[in-house]
Protein backbone atom coordinates (compact mmCIF):
# COMPACT_ATOMS: atom_id res chain seq x y z
CA UNK A 1 0.00 0.00 0.00
CA UNK A 2 1.11 3.53 -0.77
CA UNK A 3 0.57 6.46 1.57
CA UNK A 4 0.47 9.98 0.13
CA UNK A 5 0.94 12.93 2.47
CA UNK A 6 -0.34 16.19 0.99
CA UNK A 7 1.18 19.24 2.65
CA UNK A 8 -0.96 21.89 4.32
CA UNK A 9 -0.34 24.56 1.68
CA UNK A 10 -1.95 22.35 -0.98
CA UNK A 11 -5.31 23.10 0.59
CA UNK A 12 -5.23 26.53 -1.04
CA UNK A 13 -7.70 27.00 -3.88
CA UNK A 14 -4.94 27.71 -6.42
CA UNK A 15 -3.67 24.14 -5.99
CA UNK A 16 -7.04 22.38 -6.41
CA UNK A 17 -6.52 21.58 -10.08
CA UNK A 18 -2.96 20.30 -9.71
CA UNK A 19 -3.90 18.10 -6.73
CA UNK A 20 -6.80 16.65 -8.73
CA UNK A 21 -4.43 16.02 -11.66
CA UNK A 22 -1.99 14.19 -9.39
CA UNK A 23 -4.73 12.01 -7.91
CA UNK A 24 -6.02 11.13 -11.39
CA UNK A 25 -2.54 10.33 -12.66
CA UNK A 26 -1.82 8.05 -9.70
CA UNK A 27 -5.11 6.22 -10.31
CA UNK A 28 -4.31 5.79 -14.01
CA UNK A 29 -0.95 4.26 -13.06
CA UNK A 30 -2.54 1.87 -10.57
CA UNK A 31 -0.84 3.61 -7.65
CA UNK A 32 -3.89 4.25 -5.51
CA UNK A 33 -3.35 4.45 -1.78
CA UNK A 34 -4.23 6.35 1.33
CA UNK A 35 -4.38 10.11 0.83
CA UNK A 36 -3.50 11.99 4.02
CA UNK A 37 -3.66 15.75 4.39
CA UNK A 38 -1.65 17.85 6.81
CA UNK A 39 -3.92 20.30 8.60
CA UNK A 40 -4.40 22.39 11.74
CA UNK A 41 -5.31 19.29 13.77
CA UNK A 42 -3.06 16.78 12.01
CA UNK A 43 0.68 17.34 11.77
CA UNK A 44 2.93 15.66 9.24
CA UNK A 45 4.75 13.87 12.04
CA UNK A 46 1.56 12.42 13.50
CA UNK A 47 0.42 11.28 10.05
CA UNK A 48 3.71 9.48 9.46
CA UNK A 49 3.52 7.83 12.87
CA UNK A 50 -0.01 6.56 12.14
CA UNK A 51 0.85 5.40 8.62
CA UNK A 52 3.86 3.41 9.77
CA UNK A 53 1.50 1.26 11.85
CA UNK A 54 -0.07 0.10 8.57
CA UNK A 55 3.29 -1.09 7.14
CA UNK A 56 3.05 0.93 3.91
CA UNK A 57 5.04 -0.09 0.86
CA UNK A 58 5.89 3.55 0.16
CA UNK A 59 5.28 6.91 1.82
CA UNK A 60 5.21 9.81 -0.60
CA UNK A 61 5.48 13.49 0.33
CA UNK A 62 3.39 15.70 -1.94
CA UNK A 63 4.70 19.24 -1.65
CA UNK A 64 8.18 20.76 -1.51
CA UNK A 65 11.56 20.56 0.23
CA UNK A 66 9.99 21.26 3.61
CA UNK A 67 7.44 18.46 3.11
CA UNK A 68 10.11 15.92 2.19
CA UNK A 69 12.40 17.06 5.00
CA UNK A 70 9.52 16.73 7.45
CA UNK A 71 8.86 13.19 6.22
CA UNK A 72 12.50 12.14 6.57
CA UNK A 73 12.71 13.49 10.11
CA UNK A 74 9.38 11.95 11.11
CA UNK A 75 10.50 8.48 9.97
CA UNK A 76 13.11 8.36 12.74
CA UNK A 77 15.01 5.66 10.87
CA UNK A 78 12.02 3.45 10.00
CA UNK A 79 12.95 1.17 7.04
CA UNK A 80 10.34 2.30 4.52
CA UNK A 81 10.82 3.49 0.95
CA UNK A 82 9.86 7.13 0.39
CA UNK A 83 9.31 9.47 -2.53
CA UNK A 84 8.26 12.98 -3.42
CA UNK A 85 5.79 14.55 -5.83
CA UNK A 86 6.92 18.17 -6.20
CA UNK A 87 4.35 20.96 -6.25
CA UNK A 88 5.12 24.67 -6.37
CA UNK A 89 8.48 26.28 -5.69
CA UNK A 90 11.38 25.29 -3.42
CA UNK A 91 11.76 21.81 -4.87
CA UNK A 92 15.52 21.50 -5.30
CA UNK A 93 15.48 18.06 -3.64
CA UNK A 94 13.03 16.71 -6.22
CA UNK A 95 15.28 18.09 -8.96
CA UNK A 96 18.22 16.34 -7.31
CA UNK A 97 16.25 13.10 -7.55
CA UNK A 98 15.54 13.71 -11.24
CA UNK A 99 11.87 14.61 -10.73
CA UNK A 100 11.28 17.77 -12.73
CA UNK A 101 7.55 18.02 -12.08
CA UNK A 102 4.56 16.15 -10.68
CA UNK A 103 4.05 14.09 -13.84
CA UNK A 104 7.68 12.93 -13.89
CA UNK A 105 7.40 12.05 -10.20
CA UNK A 106 4.28 9.94 -10.75
CA UNK A 107 6.00 8.13 -13.61
CA UNK A 108 9.03 7.48 -11.37
CA UNK A 109 6.77 6.03 -8.67
CA UNK A 110 5.40 3.58 -11.24
CA UNK A 111 8.90 2.66 -12.40
CA UNK A 112 10.03 2.25 -8.78
CA UNK A 113 13.72 2.90 -9.32
CA UNK A 114 15.05 2.92 -5.76
CA UNK A 115 18.32 4.52 -4.71
CA UNK A 116 19.84 4.19 -1.25
CA UNK A 117 21.29 7.47 -0.02
CA UNK A 118 23.08 8.60 3.10
CA UNK A 119 21.31 11.01 5.42
CA UNK A 120 23.12 13.89 7.07
CA UNK A 121 22.42 14.59 10.74
CA UNK A 122 22.91 17.90 12.53
CA UNK A 123 22.09 17.98 16.24
CA UNK A 124 19.60 15.17 15.64
CA UNK A 125 17.90 16.88 12.67
CA UNK A 126 18.15 15.06 9.34
CA UNK A 127 19.06 16.69 6.04
CA UNK A 128 19.49 15.33 2.53
CA UNK A 129 21.49 17.92 0.62
CA UNK A 130 23.46 20.44 2.65
CA UNK A 131 23.61 22.80 5.59
CA UNK A 132 24.90 26.31 4.94
CA UNK A 133 25.98 29.23 7.12
CA UNK A 134 27.83 32.53 6.50
CA UNK A 135 31.59 32.04 6.71
CA UNK A 136 32.38 35.08 8.83
CA UNK A 137 32.49 34.18 12.48
CA UNK A 138 32.17 30.46 11.77
CA UNK A 139 34.61 28.06 13.42
CA UNK A 140 34.75 24.51 12.05
CA UNK A 141 36.23 21.56 13.93
CA UNK A 142 37.18 18.62 11.68
CA UNK A 143 37.08 15.13 13.23
CA UNK A 144 38.18 16.56 16.56
CA UNK A 145 41.65 17.05 15.11
CA UNK A 146 41.88 20.69 14.05
CA UNK A 147 39.81 23.82 13.53
CA UNK A 148 39.34 26.22 10.64
CA UNK A 149 38.14 29.82 10.88
CA UNK A 150 37.51 31.53 7.52
CA UNK A 151 38.82 35.08 7.50
CA UNK A 152 36.57 36.72 4.91
CA UNK A 153 32.95 36.85 3.84
CA UNK A 154 31.50 33.80 2.12
CA UNK A 155 29.63 30.57 2.78
CA UNK A 156 30.40 27.36 4.65
CA UNK A 157 28.50 24.29 3.39
CA UNK A 158 28.35 20.88 5.04
CA UNK A 159 27.28 18.63 2.17
CA UNK A 160 25.73 15.19 1.92
CA UNK A 161 24.30 15.31 -1.63
CA UNK A 162 25.27 18.41 -3.58
CA UNK A 163 22.52 20.10 -5.59
CA UNK A 164 25.11 22.19 -7.43
CA UNK A 165 28.42 20.29 -7.27
CA UNK A 166 31.53 22.45 -7.17
CA UNK A 167 34.08 22.13 -9.98
CA UNK A 168 35.91 18.83 -9.77
CA UNK A 169 33.50 17.35 -7.23
CA UNK A 170 30.65 14.86 -7.66
CA UNK A 171 27.17 15.35 -6.23
CA UNK A 172 27.57 12.32 -4.00
CA UNK A 173 30.17 12.12 -1.25
CA UNK A 174 32.05 8.94 -0.37
CA UNK A 175 29.77 6.61 1.61
CA UNK A 176 29.72 7.57 5.25
CA UNK A 177 31.43 10.91 4.71
CA UNK A 178 30.44 14.56 4.54
CA UNK A 179 31.95 17.23 2.35
CA UNK A 180 32.82 20.59 3.87
CA UNK A 181 33.07 23.44 1.37
CA UNK A 182 34.47 26.76 2.52
CA UNK A 183 34.08 29.62 0.07
CA UNK A 184 35.52 32.80 1.56
CA UNK A 185 36.84 36.07 0.21
CA UNK A 186 40.58 36.48 0.60
CA UNK A 187 41.70 39.50 2.51
CA UNK A 188 44.26 41.43 0.58
CA UNK A 189 44.72 44.33 -1.79
CA UNK A 190 44.94 42.23 -4.95
CA UNK A 191 42.84 39.23 -3.90
CA UNK A 192 39.32 39.74 -5.21
CA UNK A 193 38.52 36.15 -6.12
CA UNK A 194 36.93 33.91 -3.46
CA UNK A 195 39.01 30.96 -2.31
CA UNK A 196 37.27 27.57 -2.21
CA UNK A 197 38.47 24.79 0.08
CA UNK A 198 37.10 21.25 0.28
CA UNK A 199 37.50 18.73 3.08
CA UNK A 200 35.94 15.27 3.33
CA UNK A 201 35.34 14.06 6.85
CA UNK A 202 33.15 11.87 9.05
CA UNK A 203 32.40 14.35 11.79
CA UNK A 204 32.13 18.13 11.95
CA UNK A 205 31.34 20.55 14.75
CA UNK A 206 30.64 24.14 13.74
CA UNK A 207 29.77 27.30 15.63
CA UNK A 208 29.18 30.89 14.61
CA UNK A 209 30.36 33.69 16.88
CA UNK A 210 28.00 36.21 15.25
CA UNK A 211 24.83 34.29 16.08
CA UNK A 212 24.10 33.27 12.49
CA UNK A 213 22.02 30.15 11.87
CA UNK A 214 22.55 27.08 9.72
CA UNK A 215 20.00 26.48 6.95
CA UNK A 216 19.32 22.80 6.27
CA UNK A 217 18.05 21.83 2.80
CA UNK A 218 16.99 25.46 2.24
CA UNK A 219 14.11 24.92 4.66
CA UNK A 220 15.06 24.45 8.32
CA UNK A 221 17.03 26.85 10.50
CA UNK A 222 19.35 25.38 13.11
CA UNK A 223 21.12 27.24 15.88
CA UNK A 224 24.81 26.41 16.28
CA UNK A 225 26.93 24.95 17.71
CA UNK A 226 26.00 21.99 15.56
CA UNK A 227 27.53 18.52 15.35
CA UNK A 228 27.32 16.90 11.90
CA UNK A 229 27.57 13.23 10.97
CA UNK A 230 25.95 10.59 8.76
CA UNK A 231 23.01 8.54 10.03
CA UNK A 232 23.67 4.84 10.57
CA UNK A 233 20.81 3.75 8.32
CA UNK A 234 20.65 4.70 4.64
CA UNK A 235 17.40 5.99 3.15
CA UNK A 236 15.57 4.26 0.29
CA UNK A 237 14.25 6.89 -2.12
CA UNK A 238 12.37 6.53 -5.40
CA UNK A 239 14.22 8.53 -8.05
CA UNK A 240 14.00 9.30 -11.75
CA UNK A 241 16.41 8.27 -14.48
CA UNK A 242 17.70 11.85 -14.64
CA UNK A 243 18.84 11.94 -11.01
CA UNK A 244 21.92 14.05 -10.33
CA UNK A 245 23.98 11.39 -8.53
Amino acid sequence: MHSYIFDYFLGQKKYERIVATIETRLTDLGLQGRNCHVGPLKSLRSIVRDELKNNPKTIVAVGNNATFSGLVNALEGAPVTIGIIPVGSQNSLAELFGLADEDAACTALAGRLIEKIDVGVANGACFISEATIPAQGTIIEINGSYTIEPAGAGIVSVVNLAINPRPGQSARQTNGALGVYIQAQNRGLFKNEPEISFIQTNHVIANNLHGRLFLLDDTTELKPPAAFSIAKAALSVIVGKERCF
